[in-house]
């Protein structure tokens, strides 16, 4: 049996007290396993409705229709993935529409979700929503429309949910002669958006009211040269009645309906939201009205036409000194047709602001220390602080120096700062001066005081480091359940590091076409050829073996058939060194000796490439890269995350760490996130057994990780194909 090598890059810095250093921080490696997040949770049940209910329907799915058309509704054999998916197809229509609908989930108010499903179709298509609010009444929104694919296509949506909803289902829907099929469904909450803080301001927002032939308190009205109709019409876009207003001929002047004025305060901010079709440009003003009835008016944002479709118009207006009521006109000033429906008005909050570091420049002092600041070390080693009469902005900066380095490390923090939002993620830029290479955590504050740490890609500072100041930039995610977080850098080694200039942003990746999974091995465990082999194979996952070549060459017979039948699988064999070292220690040729020969070594027992490499414990630097460019076409390290246009690195892929306390509700928390986000997750697994260490997994967890991954719907690739996909995204 195998020692388990591939640690988190927190874990580099033990090369010569691994298991103390396993003692001191195991409440923090343990915590990098984040619990579920609730902002990750697919929501839809039997999401790649492999699971039937009936021969004709999955379970939680019912197929619906409405209206006057020809439609047929299948459980179609065949699918993205698995082997169902749902089918909708219309010979005819008149009216109405048909859809398979998911049961309808609880949902809070006031929050974004996100919305994502695999699709082809030869026909444009259309996503609403069907809420249920605490009363029990049952109304529809419409999000998009969803262009035609002959391929399976992903769609991918964020809604916001208004105030008093309990319930919604997500429906994909038909609306004219065609068809569409769909699979691999999920719904996930990602963070409660608070944009209002009390209900809708208008009265009778979708005119379903009547009173004395006009939609109850609504008003209409023209001035100037021209000539209007005005009708309180019978169709709509959600309910059965919407407003219009008809121009024919135009010298001068607008026409409009209009709702009751609302009370609003000075110096408040307000959202308007309304639904329109229009066959020419339109206007929107606000009429703000004093106490003495007076009047002034402001324009907003103009609308362009929408003749065929409902398009959303939304603005921002601020009350000014004075105002007591306001009413907002959408205005046509031209010939033409205006339709309305679904109108609204909140106050409105402020967005959030980015959480702020105290002292993040060192400018305040306690004392003879800096203010919100902490001096901490651990292991076996010296360490001084200083507190730096100079920096790179302002006057002061924090060093620390450390001798006689055995084991530990030793760094600055800031006092953790409670302005994060569980399930965000953040950027932590840093501005340092070193002779050494530091590394980068994210401490993270759980709710009942334990601490976790997130390992954030290592710093690559340039030669000239120690006189010039270098800047650090890099991104870490909140889980579920985290009231507070730290960012910091730390050395490992003799040498000094001086920072300055701490700053935390909000951080939102830039996505590929699709969210991606790749299942990467590390070591050279023949054990997992009857372990893990046969669980992928069961559940049709391909996955990338990556081999210390020290593991098997020189092996029995049975060793090397392990690799070869990984490989005649069709998993992707990988290089991670000759003797599995700490690639930084190694110099020359004994560097060139650990990338060459094991993957001459890979290529000659399998007869194909090996493009791809993983560092041993995640240990590179900027000169390690430069070595593995000469052999490799890309580099996968430990650092946490998740890999996105903006910030891959080819030679410094992102993964999550699998550990022997790692579930399947985890993986599944993680798959959640890629998807939303449209990410590439790389998972890193090392033996999988019945009497794991710490860095395995049991052979049933694993098994329960397959079947999560699966049931997921997501795409999941071996790492050089799913290199082959990303790559050709970039600019």
């Amino acid at each position: 049996m195998h020692l388990n090598h591939c640690i988190r890059s927190l874990l580099i810095i033990m090369r010569k007290a691994l298991y103390l250093f396993i003692a001191a921080f195991l409440v923090g490696i343990v915590a990098t396993i984040a619990p579920v997040l609730a902002a990750g949770t697919n929501l839809i049940a039997n999401q790649s409705v492999e699971t039937a209910s009936t021969t004709s329907t999955p379970l939680s799915w019912q197929a619906s229709k409405w209206g006057t058309n020809t439609s047929n509704l299948q459980y179609k054999t065949g699918g993205h993935t698995g082997s169902r998916s749902l089918y909708t197809s219309m010979s005819a229509h008149t009216s109405g529409d048909a859809k398979w609908m998911h049961d309808a989930v609880a949902v809070n108010p006031n929050t974004s979700y996100t919305y994502t499903s695999a699709y082809k179709s030869n026909i444009d298509t259309e996503i609403d929503l069907q809420y249920t609010d605490t009363t029990g009444k049952v109304f529809y929104a419409y999000v998009s429309m969803i262009a035609p694919s002959s391929i399976w296509g992903e769609v991918s949506v964020k809604f916001l949910t208004p105030a008093n909803v309990t319930k919604v289902s997500v429906m994909h829907i038909v609306a004219k002669p065609g068809w569409l099929q769909t699979d691999d469904f999920a719904l996930t909450a990602t963070t409660a958006v608070p944009v209002v803080d009390q209900d809708n301001y208008i009265n009778n927002n979708s005119f379903e009211v009547a009173q004395n032939g006009m939609p109850a308190a609504w008003y209409k009205n023209s001035w100037g040269t021209n000539t209007a109709t005005f009708s309180h019409d019978t169709t709509g876009r959600t309910g059965t009645r919407s407003t219009s207003v008809t121009m024919t001929a135009h010298t001068s002047g607008d026409a409009k309906w209009f709702a009751e004025a609302t009370p609003v305060t000075p110096s408040k901010s307000y959202l308007y939201r309304d639904y329109y079709k229009s066959t020419v440009p339109t206007r929107v003003a606000v009429a703000f009205i004093d106490a003495a009835n007076n009047y002034t008016y402001q324009e907003l944002a103009n609308t362009p036409a929408s003749s065929t479709t409902w398009s959303q118009y939304s603005a921002t207006f601020t009350a000014p000194a004075g105002a007591v009521k306001a009413s907002v006109y959408h205005v046509i000033d031209r010939v033409g047709k205006l339709t309305l429906d679904d109108i609204s008005m909140y106050v409105a909050l402020p967005a959030p602001t980015d959480p702020v570091i105290p002292n993040a420049s060192f400018e305040t002092a306690a004392g003879t220390m800096p203010a919100n600041w902490n001096q901490a070390k651990w292991g076996n080693n010296t360490a001084s602080y200083e507190y730096v009469n100079a920096g790179r902005t302002g006057t002061k900066s924090a060093k620390v120096t450390v001798s006689n380095y055995i084991d530990g490390d030793a760094k600055w923090f800031f006092d953790p700062i409670k302005s994060v939002t569980p399930g965000k993620q953040y950027r932590a830029t840093i501005w340092y001066k070193t002779n050494v290479t530091p590394h980068a955590v994210a401490m993270l504050v759980m709710a009942d005081g334990t601490e976790r740490y997130f390992g954030m890609p290592i710093a690559q500072p340039d030669t000239n480091s120690a006189t010039t100041w270098q800047k650090y930039s890099d991104t870490f995610s909140i889980p579920a359940g985290a009231v507070s977080a730290s960012v910091f850098l730390f050395i490992n080694q003799n040498g000094w590091i001086q920072t300055d200039d701490y700053s935390l942003t909000s951080y939102s990746p830039n996505g590929f076409t699709q969210p991606l999974l790749t299942m990467t091995f590390d070591d050279g465990h023949e054990q997992n050829a009857t372990t893990a082999l046969p669980v992928l194979n069961q559940y049709g996952l391909k996955s990338t073996q990556c081999f210390a070549t020290s593991f098997i060459e020189g092996k029995s017979q049975a060793t090397i058939n392990g690799v070869l039948a990984f490989q005649n699988s069709g998993h992707e064999i990988c290089s991670h060194t000759v003797s599995h070292p700490f690639l930084t220690t190694k110099l020359g040729t004994d560097l060139t000796y650990e990338l060459q020969h094991s993957k001459q070594y890979l290529e000659k027992i399998t007869g194909q490439p090996v493009p791809n490499f993983a560092s041993p414990y995640g240990d590179y630097s900027a000169a390690v890269n430069t070595e593995i460019k000469k052999y490799y076409r890309s580099h996968r390290s430990v650092d946490e995350g998740y890999n996105s246009k903006d910030n891959f690195n080819i030679y410094s892929l992102r993964v999550q760490n699998i550990l022997d306390t790692t579930s399947a509700q985890q993986v599944s928390a993680w798959i959640a996130q890629a998807k939303a986000d449209r990410t590439w997750l790389i998972l890193v697994y090392h033996r999988v057994a019945n009497d794991p260490g710490p860095y395995d997994s049991y052979v049933n967890v694993f098994t329960d990780h397959a079947k999560a991954i699966k049931a997921s719907g997501i795409t999941v690739k071996t790492y050089n194909s799913a290199l082959d996909e990303v790559t050709a995204q970039l600019p």
